[in-house]
């Protein structure tokens, strides 16, 4: 018997291995292998043991383990069977434990790639919403201002239209309590009154749709232009990413919150202004205090172009 241990021995070293590698290679406890070397082998729990502990020895320092069982006959008997059994059973263990990381690893993979998935995607979809706003870029302008001129606007309107049905009321009473008044002086007082109207009539902004693509709208604004006109967006609802251009120069862009307003001066004398909206549902849109109605085919439309051209 110590010839076999002697040859396992020798066996071993060659490989390089000491008992405490052979011990975590085999999972054979360190003091059974050196009871196989000594060939002291009722050390060993018992015959099947001291031949499974040999073959796994042997075979683990590249030796023939059954051959190495058939050339000695010392070594003692047991039923094959029940050797080939315990084994596969030890080394089905040790695979088993080895491969315990390896099998959490994969059974989480496909959270983990959904979740990179889902990353990439909402990556993507910011840079193209970034570089499609980018382009078009605007500053904030004083929304109460707006509200102030237009209020004077309104008001003037008002005033002109009273102002003439009561000249036209007192014309009318003149002409029959007054026998001398001359038709040319009644004629002069209306058109003056109507050239009034039509002056203050002509220094507000018409606005009014001309083609729309759903993504994109485009609006033909006349009337007089003045240094103080402006357009206001607002977030009702929702946050809402918008920008101004005005004549090819971005005036301001930002992300407006819900309940957020942009006031963008525009000035006087333009031609063009270019409105983009990450998110048209949650926003409306004032030119100079006028509501400007969305399009029909944007109905569904995320992202808005407003074009406005300037007569």
């Amino acid at each position: 018997m110590n010839e076999v241990g002697e040859k396992l021995k020798d066996a071993r070293k060659a490989k390089g291995y000491t008992l405490d590698d052979l011990q975590q290679m085999t999972k054979i406890q360190k003091r059974y292998l050196i009871a196989v070397e000594e060939g002291n082998l009722d050390v060993l729990p018992g015959n099947f043991y001291a031949r499974a502990f040999i073959k796994q020895y042997a075979d683990t320092v590249g030796l023939n383990g059954e051959q190495l069982l058939k050339e000695h006959s010392g070594i003692p008997d047991t039923k094959g069977e029940d050797y080939t059994e315990k084994v596969i059973t030890t080394q089905t263990r040790s695979k088993k434990k080895s491969n315990g990381m390896m099998n959490t690893i994969q059974d989480s993979l496909p959270t983990i790639l959904i979740v990179l998935l889902v990353l990439a995607i909402v990556v993507v979809f910011y840079i193209f919403a970034f570089n499609n706003s980018g382009e078009n870029t605007q500053p904030v302008i004083n929304q109460e201002e707006t509200a102030d001129d237009q209020g004077v606007e309104v008001g003037s309107n008002e005033e002109a239209s009273n102002d003439e049905s009561t000249g036209n009321e007192s014309e009318e009473t003149n002409q029959n309590e007054q026998s001398d008044e001359t038709p040319s002086d009644t004629e002069t007082d209306e058109n003056a009154a109507e050239e009034q109207q039509e002056e203050e009539q002509e220094e507000g902004l018409t606005v009014s749709q001309v083609s729309s693509t759903g993504g994109e709208t485009t609006y033909s604004v006349t009337g007089t232009q003045t240094p103080d006109q402006e357009i206001t967006l607002s977030a009702e609802g929702g946050d809402s990413w918008v920008s101004v251009t005005v004549d090819g120069t971005t005036v301001d862009q930002q992300l407006l919150e819900a309940g957020g307003s942009l006031t963008a001066p525009l000035g006087e004398g333009i031609q063009t202004v270019t409105v983009v909206i990450g998110n048209a549902a949650v926003t409306s849109v004032q030119l100079n205090g006028q509501p400007v109605e969305p399009a029909e085919e944007s109905a569904n439309a995320v992202r808005q172009e407003l074009i406005f051209e300037f007569e």
